[in-house]
């Protein structure tokens, strides 16, 4: 009979040839031998598959399943049904675990019998100045029990480097489809509803990579996503009135940085129109009359604007 592992790592990948064999890499160097780890190849058009199937050939420990292509929540829900483990990792085809990840974040779930999630810092591959090598959270040290107020108003609360016990899933199930993009978010969310405790480990455990075309650097795109998120969650709030109160203050913020990252995002796609929109409509909402003068004035004439953002951005980055 093969031995159950304690640990199923689940990755989903999409065209990440350039980066999974570092990823595997770091689960095979774990001091926690006892795990499986469950690749599902979501579609890839590059070698995804192939580097998957050379690791697995070498390691029984590894399975590779391939789907259709429909986004990591589906490539996630494929992987959860085939795990065996009574704990659950979470690692992305291109992020890293440290050596210590599986051994450190059972440690905690096994002295905290009580906390169904936990979760880990990392430290940031890329984003320039801003994240390159920085720690994903600034502190670095210690263990923090999260509420679901915590989650509402700090949406990067829980890192995608998170492991929990499997009755996780058994009792809320698997990431809504209808949430891709944010489907972590609104699974925490509902995890915490549920009222499952969700413990953050400050301690770096991991290295979590920012790259210009991933999903999560479509910054209108996101901020869309925590919206939607936000208002499904809202409406289950009804016997919670300082988390709903909490939740709407969140979507009234990110209301706001919405049109503040369409600006940027025509910018840097150089759209005059769509940036003289953008300005119209953080004019409206402030009732300013310099962005409306500055929105007409784009319309018309659009390059100064597309100029003074190209030195603005060029200076930061010096």
């Amino acid at each position: 009979m093969t031995k159950v592992p304690r640990v199923s790592v689940i990755t989903p990948a999409y065209n990440a040839g350039l980066f999974l064999a570092e990823t595997i890499a770091s689960v095979l160097a774990q001091t926690c031998r006892d795990f499986e780890l469950l690749i599902v190849d979501d579609g890839s058009t590059d070698d995804t598959f192939e580097v998957a199937r050379r690791f697995a050939a070498a390691d029984a420990r590894i399975s590779v399943a391939s789907t259709a292509n429909g986004g990591p929540a589906a490539a996630r829900n494929t992987a959860f049904r085939a795990a065996r483990g009574a704990f659950i990792a979470l690692l992305d085809s291109d992020d890293l675990f440290a050596p210590t990840f599986l051994e450190r974040q059972l440690a905690v779930l096994e002295q905290n019998p009580d906390v169904s999630i936990v979760t880990s810092n990392a430290i940031n591959l890329g984003g320039g100045r801003a994240f390159d090598g920085k720690p994903f959270w600034p502190r670095m040290i210690g263990l923090e029990t999260l509420s679901l107020r915590d989650l509402i108003e700090h949406e990067d609360t829980v890192c995608i480097l998170s492991m929990f016990r499997r009755h996780v899933v058994d009792r809320i199930g698997c990431f809504d489809l209808a949430f891709t993009g944010n489907e972590d978010y609104e699974f925490w969310l509902r995890a915490a509803l549920a009222g499952m405790a969700i413990v953050r480990n400050f301690e770096p455990l991991g290295c979590y990579r920012r790259r210009d075309h991933s999903l999560s650097s479509d910054e209108p795109r996101m901020i869309r996503g925590v919206m939607r998120v936000l208002r499904h969650v809202e409406t289950r709030l009804e016997n919670q009135v300082e988390e709903r109160e909490a939740a709407r203050r969140q979507i009234a913020r990110f209301t706001s940085e919405l049109q503040r990252a369409e600006l940027r995002a025509s910018l840097e796609r150089r759209d005059a129109a769509a940036a003289a929109r953008a300005l119209r409509t953080l004019a409206a909402d402030r009732r300013s009359w310099t962005l409306a003068a500055c929105a007409r004035l784009t319309s018309r004439w659009p390059q100064p604007l597309l100029w003074a953002y190209r030195l603005r951005r060029g200076l930061r980055a010096a």
